[in-house]
């Protein structure tokens, strides 16, 4: 409290009442020369008006910042003329001057006029001075907050492509809350904007894995029925998940994926307790700081920073482990077939209730419209540790430790069979092959962890480019050189 009316003493001290204008209206010409006296000699600058007319029209012409009407005026009553100020000019500051046992014309100005407040006849010079200079004042305040919120409007237009949820949030929302709240949420928006800034500054490829994995944790929200309010912060935590990595090191960076060990290792885990920390008692930010907290947390209390267990982790956290896994395990890396989508997502659902909160695995396994299958045996290589003990990112194992099933055990059979995946036959693909001169299908299904490959006479580049789109449609994967195998089928 002592703070705030330090500040607005402050602000009263540095106020230039030379740049504001007050305009005068009584008819009566000794009350306005007794006015016009008293106020140039505080310093201020002064206009008069006979008549609430003659005020309306130098209203019109020029700019004033306050107006002093007394009430009995012929024609037009100083209630009426302040009513009129109201309606064309609600940013001038509104006084009236009045008798003092005219109770009924004080209230009429403040129901019509919305006044700022009304002072009596015979005046006070001192009182009347230090009322102008406080209504001079507020003026001022709101002259400020109405140019801060045009430039929180400037930055929301600016934001638009990265901040389609958040706005639609502050749309729902615009139409409920006053204009004070309208300019809190812009606030807020311009601070995850600047978080995300930084973010991409740090690295333009970890700004681009973040939007994908907010966007595809908004979806997982949205089917686990989450509120408007938990969706969007699911959102905005997927956004600015890796806030805590601008700390980490370039080397760091850049051997998430190659796996970490020693004093790197304890960096690399720390950056979502680092994240957390950095957002933590913003405002409206206490939930989404958490998300990010624990949003390497895994489901058989694997995870880090805190080791959390089942449901003690958060279901916005869950869902954004789900999702950096999923997004993580498709980053293509030197010698190791790239997965598809659907491919990644059944591999994350391998792990689920062990790594991953069965429920997320399942939101996104219907995201993405893949259809959930018998869970594999599980690959020797664990997800949260690599054999030499290093950890890494995301350390799930390479497309080929997925062993594709197998239909049928027979030649004979294989080749009548549906390729499921792909909703045609065997004998279909034979005959789709057949079309291009010079390509053929090896089917080495029958062996171990053998695929149903198509390959191309003088190598891939002599491809027909309608077979190469065709297969790409099929789920087929390119393998350098040999040619293009489906790898589950």
């Amino acid at each position: 409290m002592e703070n705030s009316q330090l500040n607005s003493q402050n602000h009263a001290n540095t106020l230039d009442i030379s740049s504001y204008k007050i305009l005068c209206v009584d008819d009566e010409p000794n009350i306005l020369s007794a006015l016009r006296r008293m106020f140039m000699m505080a310093g201020f600058v002064v206009e008069e008006a006979s008549s609430g007319a003659q005020a309306l029209k130098m209203l019109e012409s020029n700019e004033f910042h306050l107006v002093l009407s007394d009430m009995h005026m012929p024609e037009m009553n100083g209630a009426q003329f302040l009513a009129q100020v109201r309606l064309r000019w609600p940013q001038v500051m509104r006084l009236m001057l009045t008798g003092t046992s005219d109770l009924k014309a004080a209230i009429s100005a403040i129901n019509e006029g919305e006044i700022y407040r009304y002072l009596t006849k015979p005046w006070n010079d001192e009182e009347v001075v230090s009322t102008i200079r406080s209504a001079l004042e507020k003026c001022a305040l709101i002259q400020e907050r109405d140019q801060l919120l045009e430039l929180t409007k400037q930055q929301n237009l600016s934001l638009a492509d990265m901040v389609n949820t958040l706005e639609v949030k502050v749309q729902e929302r615009t139409a409920e809350l006053s204009n004070s709240f309208n300019a809190l949420r812009g606030s807020y928006i311009a601070s995850v904007k600047a978080y995300s800034t930084l973010i991409g500054l740090r690295d333009r490829a970890l700004l681009a894995h973040s939007k994908s994995v907010a966007d595809l944790a908004t979806q997982m929200a949205k089917i686990a029925n989450c509120s408007p309010d938990d969706t969007q912060d699911i959102y905005i935590a997927g956004l600015l998940h890796d806030i805590g990595k601008i700390g980490l090191s370039d080397e760091t960076l850049a051997n998430l994926s190659k796996g970490l060990g020693g004093y790197s290792k304890k960096l690399y885990e720390a950056h979502a307790k680092a994240g957390q920390d950095c957002l933590v008692g913003l405002y409206d930010m206490d939930r989404i700081a958490l998300y990010i907290g624990m949003h390497h947390e895994r489901f058989n209390g694997s995870g880090f920073p805190n080791g959390l267990k089942g449901d003690a982790i958060p279901l916005g956290a869950r869902i954004l482990a789900v999702v950096e896994a999923f997004e993580e395990v498709q980053i293509k890396k030197k010698d190791v077939e790239q997965l598809s989508p659907t491919d990644a997502a059944l591999l994350i659902n391998d792990y689920s209730g062990t790594a991953f909160c069965p429920q997320a695995c399942q939101y996104l396994l219907k995201a993405l419209g893949v259809a959930a299958i018998s869970k594999k045996p599980k690959p020797s290589v664990d997800i949260s540790k690599q054999e030499d003990g290093q950890a890494s990112a995301i350390e799930l194992p390479a497309p080929a430790a997925v062993k594709p099933s197998v239909l049928a055990q027979t030649s004979d059979s294989i080749k009548s069979d549906v390729l499921v995946k792909n909703l045609l036959t065997y004998s279909e693909l034979l005959s789709e092959v057949a079309k291009f001169p010079g390509a053929q299908v090896f089917d080495e299904r029958g062996q171990a962890n053998g695929y149903l490959w198509v390959r191309q006479a003088g190598g891939i580049d002599n491809a027909n480019p309608k077979l190469v789109k065709w297969l790409g449609e099929h789920k087929f994967l390119l393998k350098t050189e040999k040619g293009w195998f489906l790898p589950v089928l």
